[in-house]
């Protein structure tokens, strides 16, 4: 009987001993394992850095400061309006700059706070000129207000989505249609759009008018007057009287071309077409 008890224990001394000699041997293949991917990591990112450094470095050699791509030359499209001064200074161009180190699209969005300015392109062309392509605001009416700037009474320009713009130096102020009827001590800044009620309607009739080939022949707009917050009332050269509504212009522009169709060059002078009325359009004539 103690002869096999002494035989148990030592089998299981010998059991315990294999397997904390396992438990050791699995620790230290654990260690070594995660060594090496610890070290092919930090290898990797040692690669990455060379790599980004010597990228950087051929980018800059081949490309940044290389003289051959320096900037020598700026056109600008169309030309007249801008000169290579104005797009200096408001973009910060010079000669002499590297190509490739110029941002464009902020150099674009630069070029956009002009007041005169709609939108721009900005293109490269190697090695050593810009090309700016600039679409220019087109004024479609003038009005008068405060001045931002001199506090003085003055006239300005709007173009197709209500930007202020102020007429350039030496230059005559055209004969477009006034807008008239919005408060005295309106403030006008170069630049910044209005958002008067009516005023964007206003245009609106305006443009349709224009691309219309019938009412751009019969009718001359000489003034736009907002006075009433309802209702757009145009006057023509011709001394007419056009009362629309804000909404539906569509519809009253389709009925202002069959009044103008009715009431020819034979008939007594229109006074007044009131476009206001859902059915009936009130039409008076001069004497």
């Amino acid at each position: 009987m103690n002869r096999r008890r002494t035989n148990r224990t030592r089998q299981k001394q010998i059991n315990i001993l294999h397997t904390t000699a396992r438990k050791r041997h699995s620790q230290r293949q654990v260690t070594q394992i995660a060594g090496w991917v610890a070290l092919v990591l930090v290898m990797i990112v040692v690669v990455g850095v060379a790599f980004r450094v010597g990228l950087g470095l051929l980018l800059d050699y081949a490309l940044y400061d290389n003289p051959h791509y320096t900037l020598q030359k700026i056109d600008i499209e169309p030309e007249g309006h801008f000169t290579v001064h104005a797009i200096r200074q408001a973009t910060g161009l010079e000669t002499g700059q590297n190509l490739w180190s110029l941002n464009l699209p902020r150099i674009a969005k630069d070029l956009e706070t002009l007041p005169y300015v709609s939108n721009a392109q900005v293109e490269r062309h190697f090695p050593d000129r810009m090309t700016i392509i600039i679409h220019e605001r087109v004024p479609v009416v003038k009005i008068v207000g405060l001045s931002v700037d001199l506090g003085t009474r003055e006239t300005f320009y709007l173009d197709r989505d209500c930007v202020v713009l102020k007429p350039r130096d030496d230059e005559q102020v055209s004969q477009l249609p006034e807008v008239v009827g919005l408060p005295n001590g309106l403030e006008l800044e170069p630049g910044v759009r209005l958002d008067q009620p009516g005023l964007r309607g206003a245009l609106e009739i305006l443009d349709a008018i224009k691309h219309s080939s019938q009412l751009n022949t019969s009718i001359d707009i000489r003034s736009i007057d907002l006075s009433q917050p309802l209702s757009i009332t145009m006057t023509t050269t011709q001394q007419t009287a056009i009362t629309f509504r804000l909404d539906c212009i569509d519809q009253q522009l389709q009925r202002l071309q069959q009044i103008l169709e009715r009431f020819g060059a034979d008939q007594p002078a229109l006074r007044t077409v009131d476009l206001t009325p859902d059915r009936y359009v009130p039409v008076t004539f001069y004497e």
